[in-house]
């Protein structure tokens, strides 16, 4: 539970403040190595929970050490150690179960608090937990005023580093209450950090797009991401991680403080070495400058700001704040602006992959102005509620294309609108598009992965690539898992070869014995296993059981090996760290498609693993990789092919010009489908790898001038 709610606020935000004079002061060491020992070992106790002895020790040494300067420290943490258990004691109050501080702890910090002659380390650390204690005792008044006059968004080094979760949110809200909004900020951003809560094992390891879109149920091996003790359910959102009850609170207060900012408080911003900070700035200096009369070139300016800071948004959750300020500068821009929309679940349950989309959207904003170039605007609409209303918002600031949404229904309800506007929309689904009229050109574009082309993919490579004959499927007993070992089949026997054995399994199970038995009988020359990395790290295990061993692309096993090798095929699926650490040895040289990896050695996708690091700190994956490189091809098309009107665009996108993006090289067919050079990786000496060899997919046994029998792209 957040302090802030005893106190009746009602949000929160967050980001790396400069430090303050007074954090940076170390704290206050004792006269003497003996005494500092004592003191040292009543603060262990403290911090360990022993209040009451802790309490003893430092009544002890101030007692017998009362000229020592760590005298008034340990008079501070005696009323700290009074206080006991902050959260527990938070927690009754939200059970009413309240009891009140005992009143020696304010007796005690209150003169602390206020003596002139006393170190400022302690005052303001006394203030503090004057102020806490104030919560404590459901008297939020006295809390705020107690802090008003607080020194900036600064710590006290007096301060446990334990109370500080609780703390910073109060010193925030008692520099909002005195109207010192920079400094408010600067303590929501400190509070949004200490309060934050850490990212899941393998949030950012897995190469495809969630269940809810790719309709692949159940193939999530990920836990719940756990709230700390005493807050509310953690709220998801997009670059994998959650913001805490009391982050989004921070967020939201820090945002009510910027709305009160001057324009010369505002512009300061924009210079923090803080992301969080900045896009504060962003937000109220654009929506001043906004109400001004501004001409072209300012107008671009303000674009070129919002798009250099607009992934700090995400990283806030607060998508919604991006999109309102991109319709604003929308509605400013001039004759020379080109705009693409964005139509993206931005709220409701699909929120967390419309804010991977925009991740990536924003990765490919921030190289949209060059000069002498047009100015390329991305406005933003959020899909969730009212797709059609969302969308004829987009038209009617005359964008020229829109990418999404991400919802195949959503799609579908939004053909017909699309069609009678005449503008083209690149939908970000895993399942083809309908474009309705089959005697009328498409609008209706698709750029994601495809399950079932991984799968057929796969089957080409065994059977034209590594000239398997013989193959094994083993596959999980779910919706997912038998699509995909039908569509390895068909493609494999259509290729000519014999699939030996189809093995299904229960994914809930943790014993593979008998699927393992089952493949090890036929004595394939490949096994195809659709499911997760985690998976794999098991039933791989329970194959070698069986004497069957991965081997290299290249190999054939000798005539007399004792072992029963494969090679084994995957799905993007496996593109998780967990297979290399535990089964590398199992299946060692194993493929797998890869619609996207930072392994990838061309030069698009490492301008866009570089730059994604370097904005969100994290690796992207394949879902921000076909966002970025869809607002990217339309980019290209409008301004370095000059498709600048509709018709010319839409005629582009239909061309057989390759667009080459950090997905690899694709365009679109006469169906809207995308026709892609699929990558592959290969696990090496334990480690993922470049396969040499890429696959065109969808793929087509027919003859065609692009394709040759073994699905690769001619050079």
């Amino acid at each position: 539970m957040c302090a802030l709610v005893l106190l009746g606020a009602t949000s929160c935000s967050t980001t790396r403040s400069s430090t303050t004079v007074l954090e940076q002061e170390a704290p206050i060491v004792a006269e003497s190595p003996r005494v500092q020992a004592h003191f040292d070992e009543a603060v262990t106790l403290l911090r360990e929970g022993h209040y009451q002895e802790a309490a003893e020790r430092f009544r002890l040494l101030q007692a017998e050490h009362a000229d020592d300067r760590i005298a008034q420290m340990a008079e501070l943490y005696i009323a700290r150690s009074l206080l006991g258990d902050v959260e527990a004691r938070f927690q009754a109050m939200e059970a009413g179960q309240w009891q009140a501080v005992p009143a020696e702890v304010q007796a005690l910090l209150a003169p602390l608090a206020k003596a002139p002659r006393v170190d400022d380390r302690v005052r303001y650390g006394a203030s503090a937990y004057l102020a806490l204690s104030y919560a404590l005792n459901a008297q939020p008044d006295e809390a705020l005023a107690e802090l008003a006059g607080y020194p900036g968004a600064s710590m006290s080094p007096a301060i446990l580093e334990q109370d500080r979760l609780w703390i910073w949110p109060l010193i925030a809200e008692g520099l909002q209450g005195a109207e010192r909004r920079v400094e408010a900020m600067e303590a929501w951003a400190r509070t949004f950090d200490t309060t934050g809560l850490p990212v899941r094992a393998g949030a950012h390891d897995g190469a495809t797009a969630p269940s809810t879109i790719t309709g692949r149920e159940g193939l999530s091996d990920e836990g719940a991401t756990r709230a700390p003790s005493g807050e509310e359910r953690p709220l998801e959102f997009g670059d994998g991680g959650s913001l805490s009850a009391t982050q989004v609170m921070a967020v939201s207060r820090a945002f009510d403080a910027a709305d009160g900012l001057s324009e010369r408080q505002a512009a300061d911003l924009l210079n923090s070495e803080s992301g969080f900070l900045r896009a504060l700035g962003t937000w109220a200096y654009v929506r001043r400058e906004a109400t001004q009369r501004l001409d072209e070139r300012e107008q671009e300016a303000l674009l070129e700001l919002f798009n250099e800071n607009a992934p700090y948004f995400l990283s806030m959750g607060v998508a919604d704040r991006a999109a309102e300020l991109s319709m604003t500068i929308a509605s400013l821009s001039g004759a020379r602006r080109l705009a693409i929309g964005a139509l993206l679940p931005l709220s409701g349950p699909n929120r967390a992959v419309g804010y991977r989309a925009l991740a990536g959207m924003f990765m490919a904003q921030q190289a949209f102005h060059v000069a002498g170039e047009p100015t390329v605007t991305l406005i933003i609409e959020d899909s969730a509620a009212e797709p059609v209303a969302a969308l004829e918002r987009l038209l009617s600031h005359e964008v020229l294309a829109v990418v999404g949404p991400l919802d195949g229904r959503v799609v579908a309800q939004l053909r017909e609108p699309v069609t009678e506007a005449g503008v083209p929309m690149i939908a970000l689904v895993p399942e083809a598009v309908d474009s309705g009229d089959a005697g009328q050109s498409t609008l209706l574009f698709r750029n994601f992965l495809s399950a079932t082309a991984e799968a057929q993919a796969m089957a080409t490579i065994a059977y034209e690539q590594l000239h398997d004959r013989r193959a094994a499927v083993a596959y999980p007993d779910m919706g997912y898992g038998r699509v995909m070992a039908r569509a390895f089949a068909e493609e494999f026997r259509a290729r000519g070869g014999q699939v030996v054995a189809e093995v299904s399994y229960d994914r809930s199970s943790s014993n593979f014995v008998d699927t393992a038995r089952a493949v090890a009988r036929h004595n394939p020359d490949a096994l195809f296993i659709p499911d997760s990395g985690s998976k794999i790290a098991q039933i791989s295990a329970f194959m070698a059981q069986e004497n069957i061993w991965g081997h290299a692309p290249e190999k054939r096993p000798a005539a007399r090996a004792q072992r029963t090798y494969v090679h084994y095929l995957g799905t993007s699926l496996w593109q998780d760290p967990i297979v290399t650490q535990q089964a590398a040895s199992y299946v060692e040289g194993a493929l797998i498609p890869a619609w996207y990896s930072g392994s990838f050695d061309d030069a698009q996708t490492r301008q866009f693993s570089a730059g994604f690091e370097a904005v969100y700190g994290r690796q992207a994956d394949s879902f921000e990789a076909f966002a970025y490189d869809s607002v990217q091809r339309l980019r290209e098309l409008m301004v370095e092919r000059g498709a600048g009107r509709v018709e010319t665009l839409t005629r582009a996108l239909r061309g057989e010009d390759w667009a080459r993006g950090a997905t690899g090289r694709f365009r679109f067919d006469e169906r809207g489908e995308p026709v892609r050079e699929l990558r592959v990786l290969e696990i090496n000496s334990g480690q993922w790898g470049v396969y040499e060899r890429s696959i065109m997919t969808p793929l087509h046994r027919s003859a065609r001038s692009d394709e040759r029998p073994d699905g690769e792209l001619p050079q």
